[in-house]
C-alpha cells in the first residue's frame, strides 16, 4: 500500500500544495503551514467520513492525538470552568443574601456606638470645662499671690538695701577706724627736740621714750640737701620712766653728732622680737 498524501486547501478553497506525512511535518516546523489550515488525507481509509477535510489536529501521525479526543478535552475543561463559575455565582447569592440582612444589625449597632461615643464626648466636654474653671480659680489665687509676694518682695528688697547702705557705712568706719588704729599702733614712741650745744653753735637732739618696753632704733644722718650720708648710729632706749629713757646726741653719747641747720635725723624701728615694725620717723634740725 503506497503512502497516504496530505492536501493542503486555503482559506478560499483552493488546494495549495500536497505531500507525504514527513512533508507535511517538515512544512509545519518550517511554519509553511500552519495549525489553522485545512487538510484532506488520500491513499489510506479515512478515519471519520469520506473525503473529509480537517485541521492539522485530526491527524494522529501528523500532530499527536485525534481532534475528537481533543475536543473531549476541552469540552471537559468546559464544563468545570462552567461549575467553578456556578460555585462562585452560589457565593455571590449568598453574599449579597447576607449584606441584605446585615444593614439593620449594622445600624443598630453604629447607633448604639454612635450614643456611646456621644455620651463619652459630653462627660469629656464636662471634664474639661470643670478642669478650665479649677485653672481660672488657681491662677486667679496664683496671680493674688504672686501681687503680694511682689509687693513682699519689693519691701524686702527696700529694707535689704537699707541694711547694705548701713553695713557698708559701717565697714568703711571699721576700715577707717582700723587704718587709723594701725597707724597708732605703729607710730614711732618717742619726742624728740632740739637744743643748742654748749660747745659749738650746732644743735643737739635730744629724744625721749614714750613706750612701756625698750625700743631699738636706728639713726642714719641727711645733710641739708637731704641726701643720706654714710653716718649710722644704734639708739636704745629705756621703757618710760626709767634711766635711759632720754638721750642726747654729741660726743660721749651713742649718736656723736652735732647737727648743723637743715640737717635730719631719719629714726628706724630694727626690734626683731616683735611682730611689727614702727613706722620710720625724721626730724630736721632748725
Amino acid at each position: 500500500m503506497d503512502a497516504p498524501t496530505y492536501l493542503i486547501k486555503s482559506r478560499s478553497g483552493e488546494v495549495l500544495i500536497q505531500g507525504t506525512a514527513e512533508q507535511v511535518a517538515g512544512w509545519v516546523k518550517e511554519q509553511r503551514v500552519s495549525d489553522k489550515d485545512q487538510f484532506q488525507r488520500q491513499g489510506w481509509l479515512l478515519y471519520e467520513m469520506d473525503d473529509a477535510w480537517s485541521v492539522i489536529e485530526s491527524f494522529p501521525e501528523l500532530y499527536g492525538p485525534s481532534g475528537w479526543v481533543r475536543l473531549k478535552v476541552l469540552r471537559r475543561r468546559n464544563y468545570l470552568i462552567l461549575g467553578a463559575a456556578f460555585l462562585v455565582a452560589l457565593i455571590g447569592l449568598i453574599l449579597i443574601s447576607a449584606s441584605q440582612l446585615m444593614p439593620a444589625y449594622d445600624a443598630s449597632r453604629r447607633i448604639a456606638v454612635s450614643k456611646a461615643s456621644e455620651d463619652a464626648a459630653n462627660v469629656r466636654s464636662l471634664e474639661a470645662k470643670s478642669a478650665q474653671v479649677k485653672a481660672e480659680q488657681v491662677a486667679k489665687a496664683a496671680a493674688e499671690a504672686a501681687g503680694l509676694d511682689r509687693e513682699k518682695t519689693k519691701s524686702a528688697e527696700v529694707r535689704l538695701e537699707v541694711e547694705i547702705s548701713k553695713t557698708r557705712d559701717a565697714q568703711s568706719q571699721v576700715t577707717k577706724l582700723e587704718k587709723r588704729l594701725d597707724e597708732i599702733k605703729k607710730t614711732m614712741p618717742i619726742a624728740v627736740r632740739w637744743r643748742e650745744s654748749l660747745i659749738n653753735s650746732n644743735q643737739v637732739l635730744v629724744v625721749s621714750s614714750s613706750s612701756v618696753r625698750p625700743v631699738k632704733l636706728l639713726v642714719s644722718i641727711y645733710d641739708a640737701n637731704g641726701v643720706q650720708t654714710t653716718e649710722q648710729y644704734p639708739l636704745n632706749l629705756e621703757p618710760v620712766g626709767a634711766n635711759g629713757s632720754t638721750k642726747e646726741s654729741g660726743l660721749g653719747e651713742s649718736v656723736k653728732h652735732y647737727f648743723k641747720k637743715g640737717e635730719s635725723a631719719e629714726f628706724t624701728d630694727v626690734d626683731a622680737t616683735k611682730d611689727f615694725r614702727y613706722n620710720p620717723r625724721k626730724y630736721v634740725s632748725p
